[in-house]
């Protein structure tokens, strides 16, 4: 039996057409289509029917599935941990991340965390957070750090982090130096609020901001870097952890403006364990160094 026989039935099973096979495998349909018949006459049955265009797994096809996943994810793996183990690596960490944190301090981190310990393989999922605590959960990551603090008892949970979060704008092309300071109330009145893209804080924020303002359009954004854009765009406004937009800020792409009237909320980082591994260890006691917690 060829490995890539079964990656193909397995594509096949998923995707049920062998054109969309085909296209998903970087492969021509006729080779789609050979690697299946030479699966079915090594294992010695059918595995899929024809409904017009599509493909139907037989009882024989469905059955086999799981078998050839479970063979599969082993062989991948084993290859993986072979390929570590001759780059030099002896331990692996997972850590599974948010996408704003993923964007913005975890190059630098990863890349000082490898350097002091060049043994540990380090593999990053970049994740929701309200995702990342379920894989904790299900061992499927070592280590998470997310922005919402988890709901699982079963977790152990560490706030490392608060960032400011501010109000921001785009830039209107004129002279900072000359211009006025942008008015919050205009914002309010004339432009759209983006909301949601941060897992903690926006619920309170706008339940203050309602208060204050009565006339506010909202639109729920739920990505920074999508909400960023949007920004510079000129399609509205957002209040943002400062963390996600150092280079913006400093670039002059957005602008901060000022909120006399709303005191703003805390941006919060957690780092979520499960087991206390030697791993785990060594990452936190590295963050702990990073941000002096």
């Amino acid at each position: 039996m060829n490995i890539n026989w079964l990656r193909t039935f397995i594509m096949a099973a998923e995707s049920e057409n062998f054109r969309k096979t085909a296209e998903k495998l970087y492969m021509a349909q006729p080779t789609v289509t050979a690697h299946i018949k030479q699966l079915e006459r090594d294992i010695g049955t059918q595995f899929f029917s024809r409904s017009g265009r599509n493909i139907i797994l037989t009882e024989a096809g469905r059955r086999f599935l799981p078998h050839a996943r479970l063979i599969l994810s082993s062989y991948d793996r084993g290859t993986h941990d072979l390929l570590a183990w001759e780059q030099g690596y002896k331990r692996k960490l997972t850590i599974a991340i948010s996408p704003l944190l993923a964007a913005s301090i975890l190059p630098y981190i990863i890349r000082q965390f490898m350097e002091r310990h060049m043994d540990v393989e380090v593999i990053v999922q970049i994740k929701e957070s309200m995702e990342i605590s379920e894989m904790i959960e299900k061992g499927e990551a070592d280590l998470g750090l997310l922005q919402m603090k988890p709901v699982q008892g079963s977790l152990q949970v560490e706030k490392i982090k608060e960032d400011d979060v501010i109000c921001v704008c785009s830039h209107d092309g004129g002279d900072l130096e000359s211009s006025p300071p942008i008015d919050i109330h205009d914002l309010f009145e004339n432009q759209t609020l983006f909301t949601y893209n941060h897992p903690e804080y926006w619920d309170d924020l706008l339940n203050a901001i309602h208060v204050k303002y009565h006339k506010v359009r909202t639109m729920v954004v739920t990505q920074v870097h999508i909400t960023k854009k949007f920004i510079e765009e000129g399609l509205g406004f957002s209040f943002l952890p400062k963390i996600a937009l150092n280079r913006e800020l400093i670039e002059g792409r957005l602008l901060e403006v000022r909120t006399p009237e709303l005191k703003l909320p805390k941006a919060s980082t957690y780092i979520v364990t499960r087991a206390d591994t030697e791993e785990n260890r060594l990452f936190q006691d590295f963050l702990g160094e990073y941000f002096s917690y």
